[in-house]
């Protein structure tokens, strides 16, 4: 180990399956349904509102515009049922969330001058509804992927804002409900001003990202609308936006922490918290962080600190996402122990080469890269080219020391903007003290601790002054980072995760495209050509949502014959020479998994 990071070390560190019951109670001042419960995770009821309500640097909408804003359908606020209309979960008033936003959308800023933004909460949380006693019960469940349909709130909440500035009686009532006792007719007039520079760049992102046939509940077409973020209209270059057609289910969280690789595609070294830290960057700059990197006519050449990222609200919900348990099986009592311990034989044979809980370096579980029939849209669409613009020659992590060609791959452009704001967060130019309450160095802090556990007694952080010792540093995350969403492995292959909680992660494979796990178990000619998705009524038999309705008029996501490209249910026919016993012998030990 370097001499002067080990020196480094010792300063930095100076910085700042049970029988136990499966609900807890929701906590003092929660909602008030006594229906409403949650599954125990590990975490606290101040630890799950922390995950709901902490700010990650999304700028969406100013937050005064957006309560202004009407319905186009009734005579309310555009927010005013807590967006549960389009799936999203509603979470009560507290000191966290004063204004009573739904669970992931936030504040940042105050109300009177901030943004609306979104969390990672908005879209991995789920509740699940079921039958007891005559009265429908529902089960919040942390981590787990949402039902929300996000492209039915993304355009209609274009539709009210062009509504809005279009309509002049509509526009007046904007106006006055923005500057209250303010209102003058010159400051509407600035106001209609500044709303009508944000429609049209809100509007154009939409228009040019948005795919005709809608992604439909539970689905989002991630990477394809980061990618249009980052290289297409924070570096100004139109001929970089592509239409995010390969929409995929939320990943669930618990165990995130644990995989040696992560999204999808397997396309993010995983493991560390700075590996944490550079994948939540790009999900922020997705969900519409303010970014705009710069050409310097001095070196350093680039600069990416023009952000809004809160790098410490990301590294919170990180540490709150490792200490996150999957949750179990809320029926205990109804597992059959019998066909639980056949299912477990019959889970090594069938799935464990794939699916087996091993252990490998830095503490991670092996998630293999795998191609198995599915469908292939997103790997390919993660494939994509952009031209660099003013980033072309820019210092590249894959790999480290390479630089920016033009066009490049768009995932390489992506790294090298997440990678290239980490570094100006934690070495800004001209070098200054490192802040201890920054985000990427409470990450670091923590990494080095875990790999370098035997580091002596070194200087204080006056020692990061001395330019030698930065540059270890940054080398050393900058090698931690190669690769950054770079496809690892075969042509068109998935990752194949630890089943723990699998039972709450419906519907199934990548893209969501098979709604059970009796039928995941089937040859892909007999599973549902087509079903209902978005319903939040739990399916205990198959294991999955009740797939013959849905509360969306988008509901309906064809799988089979006809299917459009990203949506096919085809591959990962595993399990299909079973006889229905041992299917079903095998689902029950995944329930309890």
């Amino acid at each position: 180990m370097n001499a002067s990071l080990k020196a480094l070390l010792f300063s930095l560190g100076a910085m700042v399956c049970t029988t136990t019951p499966t609900f807890a109670q929701p906590a003092t001042g929660a909602a008030a349904n006594p229906t409403l419960q949650y599954a125990k995770q590990g975490w606290t009821a101040e630890d799950r509102q922390a995950f709901y309500t902490t700010s990650q640097g999304s700028h969406m909408i100013p937050y005064l515009w957006y309560k202004a804003l009407r319905r186009l359908d009734a005579d309310a606020p555009f927010g005013g049922d807590q967006l549960q209309r389009y799936g999203y979960l509603a979470n009560d008033k507290s000191a966290k969330n004063p204004e009573g936003l739904p669970v992931g959308f936030v504040i940042d800023g105050d109300a009177s001058s901030g943004f609306l933004g979104m969390t990672c909460a908005a879209c991995h949380t789920a509740q699940i509804e079921y039958q007891k006693d005559g009265a429908t019960q529902q089960l919040r469940i942390d981590g787990a992927p949402a039902t929300a349909n996000f492209q039915l709130f993304l355009t209609e909440l274009t539709a009210v804002a062009r509504a809005t500035l279009s309509d002049a009686d509509r526009f007046d009532k904007f106006a006055h409900a923005v500057l209250g006792t303010r209102y003058s007719a010159t400051r509407a007039r600035d106001l209609k001003t500044d709303f009508a520079a944000w429609v049209k760049q809100w509007g154009d992102f939409m228009d040019k990202s948005l795919p005709p046939s809608p992604w439909g509940p539970g689905r989002l077409d991630a990477f394809g609308m980061i990618f249009n973020r980052v290289a297409a209209k924070d570096l100004g270059i139109d001929a970089n936006f592509k239409v995010a057609d390969a929409p995929v289910s939320y990943p669930f969280l618990w165990n995130a922490s644990r995989q040696d690789k992560t999204q999808w595609n397997g396309g993010v070294p995983n493991g560390l918290f700075i590996h944490a830290l550079s994948r939540n960057t790009g999900e922020v700059f997705g969900v519409f962080a303010d970014f705009s990197p710069r050409k310097r006519a001095l070196p350093p050449s680039f600069d990416f600190s023009r952000n809004s990222v809160k790098f410490a609200g990301l590294q919170a919900l990180e540490e709150k996402i490792s200490i996150l348990e999957a949750p179990l099986w809320p029926w205990p009592s109804e597992l059959k122990q019998d066909l639980v311990d056949k299912g477990r034989v019959l889970f090594a044979r069938e799935c464990g080469g794939c699916h087996e809980e091993k252990r490998l370096p830095l503490g991670t579980w092996r998630t293999p890269v795998m191609a198995v029939g599915t469908d292939p849209k997103m790997f390919d669409n993660s494939l994509r080219m952009s031209q660099t613009g003013i980033l072309e020659g820019a210092l590249s992590p894959n790999p480290p020391g390479s630089r920016l060609s033009n066009p490049a791959a768009t995932g390489d452009v992506l790294a090298t903007t997440v990678v290239g704001a980490l570094i100006n967060e934690a070495f800004p130019f001209p070098p200054k003290f490192p802040d201890s309450k920054s985000g990427v160095w409470q990450a670091i802090r923590k990494d080095l601790a875990k790999l370098f556990s035997d580091s002596e007694r070194a200087p204080d952080l006056v020692s990061l002054l001395d330019p030698k010792v930065r540059e270890d540093l940054k080398a050393h995350v900058v090698d931690r980072l190669a690769n950054m969403f770079k496809v690892p492995g075969e042509p068109r292959a998935y990752e194949s995760r630890v089943l723990h909680g699998i039972w709450a992660t419906a519907p199934y494979l990548h893209n969501g495209s098979v709604p059970n796990l009796w039928e995941l178990l089937l040859p892909a000619n007999q599973r549902s050509a087509s079903f209902m998705v978005g319903s939040k009524m739990y399916d205990q038999k198959n294991v999955g949502y009740v797939t013959d309705t849905s509360p969306f008029k988008d509901g309906k996501l064809v799988v089979g014959a006809g299917a459009e490209a990203g949506n096919s249910n085809a591959g990962h026919e595993f399990g299909v020479g079973l006889s229905d016993d041992d299917r079903w012998a095998l689902i029950e030990y995944l329930k309890q998994l």
